[in-house]
């Protein structure tokens, strides 16, 4: 692969933020359509909210153990071992069909379950059977994915493969099952193991001319690197499943207030708001790929750079692009989304009240998401999970304090809350551990040695060559 790429400027950063943001944003946009299509019948679309985030239970947990992917694959290229990041993934491949063997268990369980329920019920534990049987597809495409994002190398020809195809077959399937042929929800989850199925098959097309032979990267799998792979991965999985049942929580409060409520936070939170928050999110992959790399390294000055380089170019691509159109359109959208009637005048009011307080949720959420990648790409994971089990407590003490029954602008302010008390914390520590100190060696290069990269810590001065510690034994004998 020959010499790692100058991971701060502008020209490889934009791409690879842009990439990633369309990765999330056509991936998303299936969801979206789901939520179209279903949007006259309240009770499914609260159904389909529902069941889609207990789904990310599981999905949060296996996906961030792959997810260490892109960071341990970062480091290895910053650090020159191509041999290295091929080897990581391969094993982000192993862990993928591990947590893929977990989905089909809970296909299974959920298979029987539908012989004993009907209705909304039976159409919910369809749609779960369906997301379980995704899963492996779903996370050996985010392994593949994760190699080229450490390498900085998400390109024209891996983003047409991982989400422009699967996104037409996504969208085709959603229209044939939620419409003609009415299969509600369980066939929204059809339609999602569709294009599962379609961008795993692409990405491993495409990963076999980078990669060369995936079996042998399986069939030979590196213990220590699985083992420390798995190690920093399920701290991620951990903190990502309690984020997660933040969010689950949230769904249920909703769903207590009643199935207009639920209906407009799933056709705002989880339908329109991801195309909005497409751009801070490839802010932060691509922060997280090139903080790690900058690790790699050991260049605490370059890790500084990328952080303030990748901060400004998301910030205006997350803020001005996609809310500017959401000013411009926010009501046309969610009025044709809805329909007419009284129960859609009523979807639609909520959904516009909804959307200013995401409005401002999305400050906290882009901090959150950003300030993460980068201490992710240290190796603190382990504060992030202290820090998200804080917010997650801060979450419920709100939603106990505050009277009930909770209608939707006082739910999202507890969650807005919430989400900024969890960014007061990230912020804290990214100050107290590194920017701080950062900001001084913006100017310094290669002067010094690092003392402890993997926890923030800045170049300690270095002498104009280093001596082994017989040569200072010696040195002291002789100044005696």
């Amino acid at each position: 692969m020959g010499k790692p790429v100058d991971t701060f400027t502008v020209r490889i950063l934009l791409p690879q933020i842009v990439s990633h943001a369309l990765i999330f944003a056509v991936q998303n946009a299936g969801g979206l359509a789901e939520r179209f299509f279903l949007a006259a019948n309240t009770v499914a679309t609260a159904s389909l909210g529902l069941s889609w985030t207990v789904f990310c239970l599981l999905h949060a947990f296996t996906a961030n153990v792959v997810n260490v992917c892109p960071l341990v694959v970062g480091r290895r290229i910053g650090d020159g071992d191509d041999a290295g990041a091929r080897a990581a993934a391969g094993q982000a491949l192993l862990l993928a069909g591990a947590g893929g063997a977990v989905g089909v268990v809970l296909a299974a369980a959920c298979g029987i379950a539908a012989v004993f329920v009907a209705g909304p019920s039976r159409d919910a534990v369809l749609f779960l059977a369906t997301q379980g049987l995704a899963l492996t597809p779903l996370l050996a495409t985010r392994a593949l994915l994760g190699y080229f994002a450490g390498t900085m190398r998400v390109g024209s020809r891996l983003l047409a493969a991982v989400s422009l195809v699967p996104v037409v077959l996504h969208l085709a399937l959603a229209w044939l099952l939620t419409g003609p042929l009415a299969w509600s929800v369980a066939g929204a989850g059809l339609a999602r193991l569709g294009a599962a199925v379609t961008a795993a098959a692409a990405a491993f097309a495409i990963a076999r001319g980078e990669l060369g032979s995936l079996r042998n990267l399986i069939c030979r799998p590196n213990k220590a690197l699985l083992g420390a792979m798995l190690a920093e991965g399920s701290v991620l999985g951990l903190q990502q499943v309690v984020a997660a049942l933040l969010v689950l929580l949230l769904y249920l409060m909703a769903n207590r207030a009643g199935t207009i409520t639920s209906a407009a936070l799933t056709l705002t939170h989880s339908g329109v708001y991801p195309l909005l928050f497409c751009f801070a999110w490839g802010g932060s992959q691509a922060v997280g790929a090139a903080a790690a790399q900058a690790v790699g390294r050991g260049n605490p000055g370059e890790l500084a750079r990328v952080a303030w380089r990748c901060l400004a170019l998301s910030a205006m691509l997350a803020i001005i692009l996609p809310w500017g159109l959401f000013l411009a359109y926010a009501r046309p959208t969610f009025a044709w989304l809805v329909g007419s009637g009284p129960v859609g005048e009523e979807v639609l009011a909520d959904c516009v009240r909804l959307m200013g307080l995401l409005a401002v949720f999305f400050v906290f959420d882009f901090a959150v998401n950003f300030l993460s990648a980068l201490l992710k790409a240290v190796k603190e994971q382990g504060y992030l999970l202290k820090a998200t089990t804080i917010a997650a407590v801060v979450f419920v003490v709100l939603l106990v304090v505050l009277p009930s029954p909770l209608d939707s602008a006082h739910l999202m302010a507890a969650f807005i809350t919430t989400q900024a008390a969890w960014s007061l914390l990230l912020i804290f520590k990214v100050a107290h551990r590194w920017m701080a100190t950062s900001l001084r060696s913006l100017g310094r290069h290669d002067s010094g040695v690092v003392a402890r990269v993997g926890t923030l810590c800045l170049p300690v001065e270095a002498p104009e060559r280093r001596s082994n510690p017989a040569e200072l034994k010696s040195a002291l004998v002789l100044s005696r």
